[in-house]
């Protein structure tokens, strides 16, 4: 195993944990494919993303493009993230901090982009839900 600087742990450790919590947004957006339970999707490797493309399709028309777009973007932030994990052990060369954070850095950026996208979609929810409601009246 290699010996690598406390600072490139910290920053490995940054990027893993941006990494994680983007991931467990996906399986939330992917649960319905596991019954709602988002904890299920999450437990398998590979399965938030896979579950997320799935879920995304059925999106609202309005914002059906916006969701693939940002669950593409998830895939291919993780993906890197996670050949820059792997790079460690195929390369000779010393890692630097500042890769692992410049990663992290755009893993919660698309992070932020779908989570804002949900609570947008949560929020039409609430607001048709209610009007549907009283129509019925």
């Amino acid at each position: 195993m290699q010996t690598l600087p406390e600072k490139t742990l910290a920053a490995i450790g940054r990027m893993t944990v941006a990494a994680t919590e983007l991931e467990y947004l996906l399986a939330w957006i992917g649960a319905d494919r596991a019954g709602g339970d988002a904890a299920a999707v999450f437990a398998v490797p590979g399965e938030p993303l896979r579950a997320a493309r799935g879920s995304v399709e059925f999106a609202a028309p309005a914002q059906r493009a916006d969701f693939i777009t940002y669950v593409e973007a998830v895939g291919t932030q993780l993906a890197l993230s996670q050949a820059a994990l792997r790079r460690l052990w195929q390369d000779d060369t010393v890692p630097d901090p500042a890769r692992f954070d410049e990663i992290a850095a755009r893993l919660l950026r698309v992070r932020d982009g779908l989570q804002s996208l949900v609570e947008e979609q949560l929020n039409t929810d609430r607001v048709a839900q209610p009007v549907a409601r009283h129509a019925r009246s």
